[in-house]
């Protein structure tokens, strides 16, 4: 009995209610509301920073990895800038376009 050690099934108990589709609903939202995180909020220096290494990476055409927001996650994207549109902020990173005010960090690689 010293060697036992408790496993909790966490989330796993419920898998037999998922017949119903109420329930069902329910445990998706609730699986993905646990996971979900809310957007950092950056401050002034930080988007200036950001801003200047959208710059430097536009200017020499660097491959780059973009981190951003998406529906509650930190989605990481790495490519060349195509272009920039700056009227509706969007970042063009080969066929992908991405918000300019989602975005969190900008590596140069």
């Amino acid at each position: 009995m010293d060697n036992y050690v408790y496993r909790d099934r966490k989330m796993m108990k419920w898998m037999p209610f998922n017949a119903l589709l109420e329930q069902s609903d329910y445990l998706k939202e609730l699986f993905y509301g646990r996971t979900r995180k809310e957007m950092p909020i950056l401050s002034a220096d930080q988007e200036a920073e950001l801003n200047y290494q959208l710059e430097i990476a536009c200017l020499f055409k660097n491959q780059i990895v973009i981190s951003y927001f998406d529906d509650g996650y930190i989605v990481k994207i790495e490519g060349i800038i195509t272009r920039i549109d700056q009227f509706y902020k969007l970042v063009f990173i080969d066929e992908l376009e991405v918000s300019a005010r989602r975005i969190t960090n900008i590596e140069i690689v």
